[in-house]
C-alpha cells in the first residue's frame, strides 16, 4: 500500500497497490482457508453446466435445434442460477477482507438481491460487449471499470445504473492498479495449474481476496477523504 498524510486534518490515508492488495489478500485466505476455499469449490461445481455448454459450442452444426436449445438454456442457467451464487461469493470475500466472520450460508445472499444482481450483470455484459465489439482496448477498459459492480450491489442499497456509475467513481485513478492485478492474477493461475488442481483453486482464493481488498480500501479511501484537492485516485507517495 501507499499512504498519503493530511497534515490540516491529521489523517493518513492509505492507497491500495497491486503488491498490497495482494499482500492483504494473502491474510484474508490464511485466515479464513477452509471457508473460502469451500466457496470456490461450491462455485466450479455449479458453473459445471457452463463448461458442458462451452464444449458444444464448438461444434460445427449452428443449425441445429437442440445445440441451439442447449446454449439458450446455459445463457439462462448462466444468469439466473450462476450470477447470484458468483455475486454471493463476492460478499462473502468482501466480508472476510473487513474481518468479519462471514457464513458459508451467505452464497446465497445474491437471491435476496435477486432482481438487482441479474439486472446489473446484464447491464455490465452490454457495457462491456459494446466495449469489445468496438476495439478489444476499450472493451478492457470497460471491465476494470465495472470490476466493483458486484461488491456494490451486494454492499450498498443501490440499483444497477448506480452501481456502474459509482464503480466508474471509485476507480478514478486506479485503471493501472486493476490491470496489473489482472495480468498478475493470470500469472498466479498459471503457478496453480503447475501445483494441479488444489493449486489452481488456491490460486482463485488469493485472487478474489486481493479483489475485495482493493474494493475495501477504495470504499474506505473515499468516504474518509476530506483533504482539499485530492482526487479518488489519490496522491500516491511512497512509504518511509
Amino acid at each position: 500500500m501507499k499512504v498519503d498524510y493530511c497534515k490540516e486534518d491529521l489523517i493518513l490515508k492509505v492507497f491500495p497497490t497491486i503488491g498490497g492488495c495482494f499482500e492483504e489478500g494473502w491474510n484474508v485466505l490464511k485466515n479464513n482457508f477452509l471457508l473460502l476455499l469451500l466457496i470456490i469449490v461450491v462455485s466450479a461445481v455449479i458453473d459445471v453446466p457452463m463448461g458442458y455448454d462451452k464444449m458444444n459450442m464448438l461444434e460445427d452444426d449452428s443449425f441445429n435445434i437442440g445445440l441451439s436449445f442447449i446454449k439458450l438454456f446455459g445463457f439462462i442457467y448462466y444468469i439466473l442460477v450462476v450470477t447470484p451464487f458468483s455475486y454471493g461469493a463476492d460478499w462473502i470475500f468482501l466480508r472476510a477482507s473487513r474481518n468479519e466472520k462471514p457464513q458459508f450460508e451467505e452464497i446465497l445472499s445474491g437471491f435476496k438481491k435477486f432482481l438487482y444482481v441479474i439486472l446489473s450483470h446484464l447491464l455490465v455484459i452490454g457495457i462491456v460487449g459494446v466495449g469489445f465489439v468496438l476495439l478489444i482496448l476499450p472493451g478492457i477498459y470497460l471491465v476494470c471499470k465495472l470490476i466493483f459492480v458486484p461488491y456494490l450491489i451486494m454492499d450498498k442499497k443501490i440499483d444497477p445504473i448506480q452501481a456502474v456509475k459509482l464503480s466508474f467513481y471509485l476507480t478514478k485513478g486506479y485503471f493501472w492498479t486493476i490491470f496489473g492485478m489482472g495480468i498478475l492474477s493470470f500469472l498466479i493461475i498459471l503457478l496453480g495449474l503447475i501445483c494441479m488442481i488444489v493449486g489452481v483453486f488456491v490460486s482463485i482464493v488469493w485472487i478474489h481476496s486481493a479483489f475485495a481488498i482493493l474494493y475495501r480500501v477504495s470504499t474506505l479511501l473515499t468516504t474518509v477523504l476530506t483533504c482539499k484537492g485530492i482526487p479518488p485516485g489519490g496522491i500516491k507517495a511512497p512509504v518511509a
